[in-house]
């Protein structure tokens, strides 16, 4: 622990909190605090069902690549407008929401808005689904790795009375 003045508490707290969501607090003066320094090459198991699942490196390179399958959770929503500005049909078309871990905090204009993705039921790989992205599961409501689906994409896996599929997907 070491004390450090009110502007220098602000700037390290404000940084601590974007690379570890730490809180950030109002600066009092000359209190002492403890900063924890942020991982490097985290690396995330994605869990799921299996030890052959592979992990998913957060600071890869390339996050749109086409040889990284994600596995996840598959839910099922019935919106016809999201988080990258595209009006859709739910029931005439296979989109998906991805989970806001994967997306970030950009919404319209996002990188990741209107790529295509290919999506298997892990229980039954024979049934699976090319959709594109067009929202953001809201919240931590999907996590990292899952998706969540429209009626005619998640039809294409499974019965919408399931709810939830274990799923497997990647870029393509």
């Amino acid at each position: 622990m070491v004390k450090i003045s009110t502007f220098a508490l602000f700037a390290a707290t404000a940084v601590a909190s974007l690379v570890v969501a730490a809180p950030v607090v109002a600066p009092a003066d000359n209190i002492t605090v403890a900063i924890p320094s942020a991982p490097v090459n985290e690396t995330v198991p994605v869990d799921l069902v299996g030890e052959e699942d592979p992990l998913v490196t957060l600071n890869s390179n390339d996050p749109f690549s086409t040889s990284i399958t994600h596995r996840g959770k598959a839910t099922w929503f019935t919106h016809s407008y999201g988080a990258c500005n595209y009006r859709w049909n739910g029931s005439k078309e296979p989109v998906v929401a991805l989970n806001s871990h994967q997306m970030g905090i950009e919404s319209w204009g996002n990188p990741v808005c209107n790529r295509r993705v290919r999506v298997v039921n892990v229980d039954h790989p024979e049934r699976s689904v090319v959709a594109r992205i067009v929202d953001k599961c809201p919240g931590d409501e999907c996590a990292w790795g899952s998706l969540d689906l429209s009626p005619y994409a998640f039809k294409k896996l499974g019965h919408l009375d399931t709810g939830i599929l274990n799923i497997s997907w990647n870029y393509i």
